[in-house]
């Protein structure tokens, strides 16, 4: 007779019987002989079912308390892995002096844009055009994040220059001799164009002392020109300052900037001041934060800094944040614009804007400076320079020069360390989980050995065993509990009791809990 089930299936069905009778007998095995605290007697059938229920709560209550000291705990490993603290070695430092950026608010000279206008119209200078020019001319030389927007008014002339702005910049700003002089650095006489290097930044043409990031191929530059030395302070030097002079300072400010070396000019980071010969001193202290090598074993997320050698930028060779959120403003600008701003240095794959492209940014300028959408986190290696007295200038002193200085020798940074690594976790982890449950690694281990490679061989190596266990089971199951709500010592009842013993003996039959 036809049973609806092919032999390939019967077998299958068959197997899957054997595993469950498998799974069920690796259950009771794992609760008898669990090292667990208190499973062995939820398992134990001959004990009595409050005893059980006892232990089962026992149980659960260890089971949630221990899931929720864990989750604390990893929620601290998350978020406060790390500690701060100070480190007043001082004397072992090599203490860089920082990197001073001033940039003019007109970084124009007038001879030098007249000159260039006239070798442009041939000396004819009444061309109604001229206007025009010079204003776009200063526009570009000026060109930074401030004044993009602004050039939305010069597209409607065709007859304007469309690109190869910086090489038109290169011709009218200020050469280093013309703008800074009497410079002195530690106390002693400074050759200011030695130190001052021309850069362009997103504040626009600006000139940089002792900074990493410069560009040494300026038009005016020598050919056999280098980057200048970088500059130390020691704890013997009798003045740990530079000072620098510049013309026509009250009718084109000068703003200042003390930044790490490393760093380069964002607009996310403010000048300390602005310089109108009111004051003649700055004074600011030093804040260094540098993280141990231990950190590294913790993600980025976690101790909230990259080191320098961690992630890969365009921008520069080592990671810092100045260079992230520039490479982002770049990535952002290209993606909307195709182009980026020709203050950035020169990248392939990163071309320079044009004319159309400028109005493009200055359209886009509020989401390409949303430093919200940029994931930059600080550097682990970090300096920051606060101004922390301003000493107003002699009002005698008509051309008194602008010192900057440290207040003291530094004599405090800051340590960034791991406080609760993966060793401490894995340990609190396992103490807690001991102290609640008798928990161990290996504890772990014993489950995944039951219910998988133990059960598994078991349907393999012992078939007949198995089968003789699912008929004990089957007779088991079906046996009738009464459940009712009829007095025990009635009719019914006391029939079913005398099944009861029939099917399993007397002794196991008065062992169930609804039998008197």
């Amino acid at each position: 007779m036809f049973d609806g089930l092919s032999n390939t299936e019967k077998v299958d069905t068959s197997k899957t019987k054997l595993l469950k009778t498998s799974m069920r007998l690796q259950f009771n095995e794992f609760f008898n002989h669990s090292t667990l605290h208190g499973v062995r007697y939820i398992a134990q059938s001959d004990r009595p079912l409050h005893e059980r229920f006892m232990w089962f709560s026992f149980l659960s209550v260890g089971i949630v308390v221990t899931s929720i000291i864990i989750i604390s705990l990893w929620e601290k490993f998350q978020t406060s892995p790390t500690i701060t603290g100070l480190d007043t070695d001082f004397h072992s430092w090599d203490v860089q002096f920082p990197a001073i950026t001033v940039c003019p608010k007109r970084p124009t000279s007038d001879e030098k844009v007249w000159d260039y206008v006239t070798s442009v119209y041939d000396n004819n200078t009444e061309n109604e055009r001229v206007e025009i020019f010079l204003k776009f001319i200063n526009e570009i030389a000026s060109f930074s994040y401030d004044n993009v927007q602004m050039f939305e008014q010069f597209s409607e002339y065709d007859w304007l220059p469309k690109d190869k702005f910086k090489d038109l910049a290169y011709q009218v700003v200020y050469h280093c001799e013309e703008l800074l002089y009497d410079c002195t650095f530690k106390g002693e006489p400074y050759n200011c164009c030695l130190g001052f290097e021309p850069v362009f930044t997103e504040y626009g043409f600006c000139y940089s002392f002792n900074a990493k990031h410069v560009v040494l191929d300026w038009p005016w530059m020598a050919e056999n020109y280098s980057k200048a030395n970088i500059e130390y302070v020691f704890e013997t030097d009798n003045k740990l300052t530079i000072t620098f002079n510049m013309d026509n300072v009250t009718k084109n400010p000068l703003k200042v900037f003390i930044h790490s070396m490393d760093d380069m000019l964002i607009v996310d980071s403010l000048p300390q001041h602005l310089w109108t010969r009111r004051i003649a001193k700055i004074y600011f202290n030093s804040k260094q934060t540098y993280t141990t090598e231990g950190a590294r074993q913790l993600t980025i997320k976690q101790r909230k800094c990259v080191f320098p050698d961690e992630i890969s930028l365009l921008t520069d060779s080592n990671y810092t944040f100045s260079a992230c959120m520039i490479q982002c403003r770049m990535d952002t600008s290209r993606k909307l614009c195709g182009c980026v701003s020709w203050f950035y240095k020169s990248i392939d794959g990163y071309k320079y804007c044009d004319l159309d492209g400028l109005n493009c940014i200055g359209k886009n300028l509020k989401q390409i400076l949303n430093g919200l959408a940029c994931p930059c986190e600080l550097g682990c290696m970090n300096t920051v320079y606060e101004v922390e007295k301003l000493q107003d200038a002699q009002s005698d002193q008509i051309d008194e020069p602008l010192e900057i200085s440290f207040v003291s020798w530094p004599m405090v940074r800051y340590r960034r360390e791991v406080l609760f690594g993966w060793v401490d976790l894995l340990v609190a982890f396992g103490g807690i989980a001991g102290l609640f449950l008798g928990f161990s690694l290996l504890s772990g281990v014993e489950i995944i050995y039951y219910f998988t490679l133990r059960a598994c061989c078991m349907v393999t190596n012992n078939p007949k065993v198995l089968e003789e266990l699912s008929q004990e089971y089957d007779q088991k199951d079906e046996t009738i509990i009464n459940l009712g709500l009829k007095p025990l010592w009635s009719v019914e009842n006391k029939e079913t009791q005398a099944v009861m013993i029939k099917n399993h003996g007397k002794k196991e039959a008065f062992a169930l809990p609804f039998l008197p």
